[in-house]
């Protein structure tokens, strides 16, 4: 009996593991991402208006926004990534992810210093700015959460880096 139950417990463990543990797969356009299942979708608030997507857990936000390359000429990611942080004056540099390019920056808004672990991919005809971001203070304890985030994101085009 003993042999049974611990057998169980094992398939068990197996399938939760095969799972996807606990992650829901959330679609916008051409771009899927892996949103832990506790998170709570917060794209119909107020502040959410400029966000193709936007899901908060505690001092956790997941946002994303898409950018039509129609009118990017012929700009490649590693370009548009460039391109962020140049226009938004941010004093930092992209880095090379597994599915795009990764760049992180603190921002004050009001009296709150929040970092922000930003992910830049393509996918259809749209580049897409991939942003998790916390209070500074709470950043170590959800850096490894928010690169398995960015790491999730697939897209229709292949991502080759330059």
């Amino acid at each position: 009996m003993k042999r049974i139950f611990s057998l169980a417990v094992c398939l068990l463990l197996v399938a939760v593991s095969l799972s996807g543990c606990g992650r829901e797969l959330y679609k916008a356009g051409a771009l899927e991402i892996a949103i832990p299942d506790n998170y709570i979708d917060l794209s119909q608030a107020d502040y959410a208006k400029d966000a193709d997507f936007l899901f908060g857990r505690d001092t956790l936000i997941v946002m994303g926004i898409a950018e039509k390359k129609a009118g990017l000429k012929e700009m490649t990611l590693a370009e548009y990534t460039d391109l962020l942080i140049s226009g938004n004056e941010l004093e930092t540099a992209r880095t090379l992810g597994p599915n795009g390019y990764r760049f992180a920056y603190r921002a004050t808004v009001g009296e709150d210093t929040y970092t922000y672990y930003t992910g830049t991919f393509e996918a259809g005809d749209h580049f897409w700015t991939v942003q998790c971001y916390c209070p500074t203070g709470d950043f170590a304890k959800h850096s490894q959460q928010m690169e398995e985030i960015l790491a999730s994101v697939k897209t229709d085009v292949l991502f080759r880096h330059e």
